[in-house]
């Protein structure tokens, strides 16, 4: 079987070879979003990781897994090599939030068993409270800190069979999977990603994808050091926030290489002006690649088409597909031809099963996900019977690959369904994906899932907790249902949940509820919520939710909606009168009255949108640690400006802002906006209208009076 040979050197091997060859040269330079750029070069990598694992070697022992809570940025470049240096296995972690992380944090640690917990000073304090909490003996080490006094060490050459990394596939309280790559996986990944992206001694790879995402820890940080060539990295908050930022990071230094979700391109599609584009040449991009997510023709082909004019060649669009279950690649490319598709009969898809189409109607384009890489097999099972399909069948894609794992960290089980599945002759094993699809003409091409697991803007995400948020938030409710809706740009998160007894005087606060819990616990932006009859869910004959019949009838109109929320609903709404009030009262006060005014308008909105209550606004956190997504965040901001008729400074950096400065922000744009400008006149119409009747204003807005 592929995954049983041998790899030439790890990733520890490299970055060593590397810092000895070309010790000057940049490995990693690092954009914040409004402050210059910050360069560490290879020997300077080396030497800091070296430093870092003197210090775990005095506290853990080689096999021991390390958990590393770290916001974006060069701590945590180091700290993931520190941990790989001192022989222990590196565990990344989605960052804590406010709400909601202890128990995930707790189910991590009880399956992961850390030795050691890093992060950085900037979320220490937070991280402590948690542990304190749960009464976690081991407490948050700050690396950038400790650091400072640490002395080099002798480091442990891995064996290529040890573990390297857990890679934790979903936040789930209830059964977290950290999928087990070794350092041949992680190497091998790194090699066969290089030579399918054609990487070159002068590409540069450009990511803001999360750090502790697989995309962005061994596409966007391992496969670039691994090579022995720049890696760009910018926060991924940065890029919601101003989505130009990302052709510019490639612009400005040469990136060849920048792969990410759909939703990222169908984000610059859509959310980027031409003014803002002027200065921007692309020409450079050779390989604008999109995975970890469904591909849309429609999206790939708008976004080539958006941005030829400023250098970017329809022929760098590439599509890739991979899993944390094989560490990151299975497909890719070939680069320098473009995004392509198979055109199948829709009637005959939907039966899995292909045809040519019966006409221009029936017509369905399939993108492809690209060549799977020299030491990837892709076998179309049926998952069912276990017999590989007919060339015109779709199934189960099953792959034999050489980056697959040993399967899950103490998860038996899971991992003999997943990483050990068997042909009916029992030929294998073979990684189960979940995912349905087909091969043509060499090329891999996903049609949909068979498992449960969510794809919502690039991550994973089990219904199962949108779900029990949900209930728990409001538990009068019936049963719920969460899943995606794919349009032709991206997918869309959908949770259903049936109305409760007695039924809601208000069911607009009931599907806030459950709305600003769902964001708070989970992280997850909802696109949509829908309420339902009591009973209407689909159900199987044991009683399990049928999510994809619910998705069917929702989308047919079968599905029975009482009451229904939107995101965009939200963003749409142009009602001035909370700033017009705010406005009026700014201009009686002093500025420290106007601060505190603005806090006052600004906790209303956070609570609106977000959910956030004053207690949690009024600690000394970032927004982001205070737990506020990137999306999240940009809501806030489309809502401020949208009040108050302005445009705040796109180069504030809106993950790293606190409360306190975001009110003097907003002071400071407020003071600059139409509505301040015309403070009088508003005062003055204001007095106008309390001076009228419910009788006399009915007239003015030409209504008859009640």
């Amino acid at each position: 079987m592929m995954r049983s040979t041998t790899s030439e050197s790890t990733l520890v091997e490299r970055l060593r070879q590397h810092a000895s060859v070309t010790p000057e040269r940049t490995a990693i330079r690092f954009i914040p979003a409004a402050s210059a750029p910050t360069d560490l070069t290879f020997g300077a990598l080396d030497a800091a990781a070296t430093r870092l694992a003197g210090l775990l070697r005095s506290r853990t022992q080689p096999g021991d897994r390390i958990l590393m809570f770290y916001p974006p940025g060069l701590d945590f470049v180091v700290a993931f090599f520190g941990v790989l240096y001192a022989g222990a296995v590196a565990v990344p972690l989605v960052p804590p939030r406010r709400q909601g992380a202890g128990p995930i944090i707790e189910g991590l640690i009880s399956n992961a068993a850390p030795a050691a917990i890093l992060t950085s000073s900037h979320l220490a304090a937070r991280l402590g409270h948690i542990l304190s909490e749960l009464r976690c003996s081991l407490q948050p080490l700050a690396t950038d800190i400790a650091m400072i006094d640490a002395e080099p060490c002798d480091i442990v050459m891995p064996l290529r069979d040890a573990a390297c990394v857990l890679q934790y596939t979903s936040g789930s309280t209830g059964n977290p999977r950290g999928v087990v790559v070794t350092h041949d996986n992680a190497a091998r990944n790194a090699r066969l990603l290089a030579a399918q992206t054609a990487l070159t001694e002068q590409s540069v790879w450009v990511s803001w994808v999360p750090h502790f995402h697989d995309l962005g820890l061994f596409g966007g940080i391992c496969t670039p050091l691994f090579a022995g060539i720049t890696s760009v990295l910018m926060p991924p908050a940065a890029f919601v926030a101003r989505p130009v930022r990302w052709l510019e990071a490639n612009a400005q230094n040469g990136g060849t290489v920048s792969i990410a979700p759909n939703f990222a391109y169908d984000l610059c599609l859509h959310a980027i002006d031409d003014a803002d584009c002027a200065d921007l040449d692309l020409s450079c991009w050779a390989v604008a690649g999109c995975g970890a997510e469904p591909i849309r023709m429609e999206t790939l082909n708008g976004f080539a088409d958006r941005f030829a004019r400023y250098g970017l060649r329809r022929e760098s669009v590439c599509p890739f597909y991979g899993l944390a279950e094989a560490t990151l690649l299975v497909c890719g490319g070939p680069v320098g031809i473009g995004q392509t598709a198979a055109t199948v009969s829709l009637e005959a898809l939907r039966q899995n099963r292909l045809r040519a189409p019966a006409g221009p109607d029936d017509a369905y384009a399939v993108p492809s996900c690209g060549a799977p890489s020299p030491e990837h097999d892709i076998l179309i099972v049926d998952p069912e019977s276990r017999r590989l399909c007919a060339p015109d069948a779709v199934g189960e894609i099953w792959i034999d690959g050489s980056t697959t794992g040993p399967g899950y960290w103490r998860n038996p089980a899971e991992s003999a369904r997943v990483f050990g599945a068997c042909l009916l002759g029992g030929e294998g094993p073979f990684l189960r994906t979940g995912d349905l699809g087909f091969a043509w003409d060499g090329n891999l091409h996903v049609t949909g899932r068979i498992k449960d697991v969510m794809i919502i803007r690039g991550q994973n995400v089990y219904p199962q907790d949108l779900e029990a948020t949900a209930r728990a938030a409001a538990p009068g409710i019936g049963d719920t249902a969460a899943f995606t809706i794919a349009d032709r740009a991206t997918e869309a998160a959908v949770l259903v949940v049936e109305e409760p007894k007695p039924s809601p005087a208000d069911p607009t606060a009931l599907l806030e509820t459950v709305r600003t819990a769902v964001s708070a616990v989970t992280s997850i932006d909802l696109d949509q919520i829908v309420l339902t009859r009591r009973r209407a869910l689909p159900k199987t004959s044991s009683g399990k939710i049928q999510r994809s019949r619910a998705r069917a009838m929702l989308l047919d109109g079968s599905l029975p909606v009482l009451a229904r929320w939107r995101a965009h609903d939200d963003d749409s709404a142009t009602d001035h009168s909370d700033a017009i009030a705010t406005i009026l009262e700014l201009t009686r006060q002093t500025e420290s009255g106007q601060i505190q005014s603005i806090k006052t308008y600004l906790r209303n909105i956070f609570g609106e949108l977000l959910g956030f209550s004053a207690e949690d606004l009024d600690r000394d956190d970032t927004l982001i640690a205070m737990g506020a997504t990137s999306l999240g965040i940009t809501r806030i901001r489309t809502r401020i400006e949208a009040d108050f008729m302005i445009r705040l400074d796109p180069n504030v950096v809106w993950q790293d802002i606190g409360f306190a400065e975001l009110a003097a922000e907003l002071r400071r744009g407020v003071l600059r906006s139409p509505l301040w400008a015309n403070a009088a006149t508003l005062e003055q119409l204001a007095a106008e209208i309390a001076g009228l009747s419910d009788e006399d204003v009915a007239r003015e807005l030409g209504a008859d009076p009640a």
